[in-house]
């Protein structure tokens, strides 16, 4: 058990190239920012992380770290709320389900995981769970909400394409991750 909790707002995370070794890619800061009166919803970034033997699309909305004793507690945590990817995006081939890219624009689609009671389904996973740093684009319908902006886009929208095209780590890492 643990009586006291350290909260930080972001981490900063490098890594080597998944195509070169030798290579070390410019680091990235994660933002987990809590709500407040600026942002009702807080602001948290998006990362591709290692959970229960699965590669999942998350997006951080704390770190924290348990004041304790016990060592395997005694190191940073997030709390994050998953994505999955939409069913219209799989394929089968020799009874192995692939993930495909949504037509027209060749990215992935996830959409936001809800329970049954419409709330957004979140864990508390290792900080070392972390892979890569992911951009997610919101899927517009015909009509942008007009209170949608770069600080609320994750909680308005459901659905959102996986820029894949953001660097070549990116799209590799995606790909690898299957």
């Amino acid at each position: 058990s643990f009586h006291h909790l350290h909260v930080w707002q972001k981490f900063r995370m490098q890594q080597r190239s998944t195509q070169d070794s030798c290579i070390v890619s410019p680091a990235r800061t994660v933002q987990a920012l809590l709500p407040s009166s600026l942002m009702p919803f807080g602001r948290g970034d998006t990362v591709l992380i290692t959970h229960e033997s699965r590669y999942l699309i998350v997006q951080v909305k704390a770190i924290i770290q348990p004041v304790t004793e016990t060592p395997r507690l005694n190191q940073p945590f997030l709390y994050v709320e998953f994505f999955s990817f939409s069913h219209s995006s799989f394929s089968i081939i020799n009874d192995i389900c692939f993930i495909t890219l949504a037509p027209v624009t060749d990215m992935f689609l996830v959409k936001c995981r809800i329970r049954l009671n419409h709330e957004l389904l979140g864990d508390i996973v290792p900080l070392g769970s972390v892979r890569q740093v992911i951009e997610l684009i919101p899927k517009f319908g015909r009509e942008v909400p007009s209170s949608m902006n770069c600080d609320n886009s994750l909680q308005l929208a459901r659905e959102f394409f996986v820029n894949n095209f953001a660097d070549k780590e990116t799209f590799h890492a995606i790909l690898s991750y299957q």
